[in-house]
């Protein structure tokens, strides 16, 4: 009875140590597979980094170009090569704005609406009544 006791121990002994074992090497598993997705994602972030930066590269070459397109000078050499006869404006054909230009414009394109000069707005409607 004695060899019984000492087999018993024994075996719970080993199904303990496979399960430490198993237990230990899942978070083994766990880390690597945890380590495997941050680099993924650091991976994954350098590449849109670099994509970021190449399209505001792509964005200051084009803002580059439109500014030479604007430069006077440019627009001069321009006029003179295809002929279109284009003059500066005469100082009284330039109007100065004070304010915002978008207010001004919005003012502009709703004074109809707000301009009533003190009288009520005449509203007419018709209703329709449902008898039974």
């Amino acid at each position: 009875m004695h060899k019984h006791d000492n087999h018993a121990f024994v075996n719970q002994l080993l199904v303990y140590t496979l399960v430490m074992i198993c237990f230990s090497g899942s978070i083994g598993l766990g880390t690597v597979w945890m380590r495997h997705q941050i680099s993924a994602t650091a991976n994954s972030a350098k590449v849109i980094d670099s994509r970021c930066n190449e399209i505001e590269r792509q964005i200051n070459q084009m803002r580059a170009a439109v500014e030479r397109a604007q430069d006077p000078a440019m627009l001069k050499v321009l006029n003179d090569q295809w002929n279109l006869g284009l003059v500066q404006p005469a100082p009284q054909q330039i109007a100065y704005l004070n304010g915002d230009p978008v207010m001004l414009l919005a003012a502009k394109h709703n004074r109809d609406l707000f301009n009533n000069d003190g009288a009520p707005a005449t509203v007419s409607f018709q209703l329709a009544s449902l008898r039974r």
